[in-house]
């Protein structure tokens, strides 16, 4: 028998809608564990959509900071994920 986590990262590859629930749930829960402290409290993900990752921090400094971070940021949360939902990630400044 199959555990209800696995089907519904199945069924989140083909479909859409399903990929950005579980994306959205996964990479907010899973970011603040990859990034650490001082990250986590001015950095948030704030949207998925289209195999983009979308992130705001605080301060232009953080922004600078996780720039240096996308691609390992990117390959952590799509191993968590549990396949390559993730294509891209954009940090911006939070206005």
């Amino acid at each position: 028998m199959r555990k209800l986590g696995e089907v519904f990262k199945e069924v989140a590859r083909n479909n859409n809608i399903i990929k950005r629930l579980l994306v959205s749930t996964i990479s907010k829960e899973e970011f603040f564990k990859i990034i650490g402290k001082p990250f986590n409290e001015y950095c948030r993900v704030t949207g998925f959509s289209k195999g983009i990752l979308r992130i705001e921090c605080d301060d232009n400094i953080y922004v600078t900071e996780l720039n240096f971070f996308k691609e390992k940021i990117v390959e952590e949360l799509n191993k968590r994920i549990g396949f390559k939902a993730i294509n891209k990630v954009v940090i911006k400044l939070k206005r």
